[in-house]
């Protein structure tokens, strides 16, 4: 094991064939340094492998071998090594091009001041120090990089594997709603026959059956729907077709959609336009789904007998209008209300899933509300949820009055300065 010198200090050699040149710089550096000594290059070999050098300097005439052939022999075993020389004018070509080969670091001439060697040597020892933590530095940047690298390699199959994963989803999407379309179709065929052939001999018991058939099919016929809902808006040529929206007109609609939902719960739905908000530009359709499965949501998740609350408003200076769906039902858990608006999530519990419309607390597969944020972010919006569990939740939906789809002739063919909601284009 090479002997270390103190911390504090660096390891000095110098190599001489003129003892009384070895002992004046031994006694310039002793205080500084850890000097060492040596008269030839094999004693100077010996040195180097016994102790941790930092500092090599070098006489150019020594017996055996010139200063510069000991130097160049020196960078290729220990590079590290700073490599001075010391010599004469007489060979100064010789010192220029060992300098510019990168053998030595630098020379200094015979004689030399004893302030300006100290300031040689210390800036010898500084090159050292920052070639060091040069070295040091790069070694590692290169561990973080290979580090980085590694990570990238994963992310990267991290990120092939969900695409697969999406693929397989969007792939299973289709397969299901394809194949649930036509079973549906056969029922619904099955059950209008059955009605033309009996005609109105139908016992209260097959009349039951048939209506629970239909309900049935009814259900499935709406998730399939869900599921074409996500497929055809989820890619990037998805567009709106923007008209004039009377909300009063709007929320009726809703009113009649959902009141033999309200009426099996006996629940109320209480609704509150802005003043002078009686319009808006939007897409009705999606804007129409978008609604229903919030209410629809609070209809599910609300006790029988509980009021729902469904408020349109202006937000942002009248730029913006908000959607409000409120209800005191079971509310959502902590740590479910970051996932509610992924597509398919739900809580999975087998004793709460129901693709049904109305039964209470009742999970469906988990589209309703990843398509209502598909449609809200499609007009420029977005939706947000404050809920705390058992005492009801707050769905908001913010949306712009104009979103901006110029290529819509209802829209762009307004003239400058009017507003939706103040005048009906004719």
């Amino acid at each position: 094991m090479k002997n270390r010198s103190k911390e504090s200090r660096g390891t000095f050699l110098v190599i001489d064939d003129e003892p009384d040149i070895l002992d004046a710089i031994g006694r310039l550096f002793k205080r500084e340094y850890d000097v060492l000594t040596a008269r030839s290059v094999d004693e100077a070999w010996a040195l180097i492998e016994a102790y941790e050098v930092q500092v090599v300097m070098t006489d150019q005439r020594m017996p055996g071998m010139s200063g510069i052939d000991f130097l160049v022999e020196l960078r290729e075993t220990h590079p590290h090594i700073v490599r001075v020389l010391f010599t004469g004018y007489s060979n100064i070509a010789d010192v220029i091009d060992a300098i510019n080969e990168g053998h030595v670091y630098r020379y200094i001439s015979k004689p030399w001041k004893p302030a300006e060697l100290r300031l040689f040597v210390a800036q010898a020892f500084e090159h050292y120090r920052a070639k060091r933590e040069r070295d040091q530095l790069l070694l590692q940047l290169q561990a973080a990089n290979e580090q980085l690298e590694a990570q990238n390699a994963l992310l990267s199959q991290a990120n092939q594997e969900l695409k697969m994963l999406d693929r397989v989803k969007s792939v299973f999407m289709e397969v299901v709603s394809h194949e649930l379309n036509t079973p549906i179709a056969i029922v619904f065929g099955y059950t209008f026959l059955l009605r033309k052939e009996v005609g109105k001999e139908l016992s209260s018991v097959a009349t039951k059956a048939l209506a629970g058939i239909d309900s049935s099919a009814i259900r499935l016929k709406n998730i399939s729907n869900r599921i074409f809902q996500m497929l055809d808006e989820d890619g990037a040529g998805a567009t709106l077709d923007l008209e004039w929206v009377e909300l009063p007109k709007f929320v009726d609609s809703l009113r009649d959609q959902l009141d033999p939902f309200l009426e099996k719960r006996n629940q109320t739905l209480e609704v509150s336009i802005a003043p002078g908000l009686d319009q808006i530009v939007a897409d009705e359709d999606k804007l129409n789904d978008l609604c229903l499965n919030l209410l629809m949501n609070a209809i599910k998740f609300s006790y029988d007998g509980q009021a729902i609350t469904l408020d349109i408003a202006l937000q942002e200076g009248d730029d913006m209008i908000s959607i409000t769906v409120q209800d005191t039902g079971v509310g959502i858990p902590d740590e479910e209300v970051s996932q509610i608006f992924d597509v398919f999530f739900s809580t999975f519990n087998s004793g709460h899933h129901s693709s049904g419309q109305f039964e209470f607390n009742k999970r469906g597969i988990g589209l309703g509300l990843a398509v209502a944020k598909r449609f809200a972010e499609m007009h420029g919006g977005y939706i947000r949820v404050d809920s705390t569990e058992g005492e009801g939740s707050r769905f908001t939906v913010c949306l712009p009055r104009e979103p901006e789809q110029p290529e819509v002739s209802e829209v762009s063919a307004l003239p400058a300065g009017r507003r939706p909601g103040h005048h009906a284009p004719h």
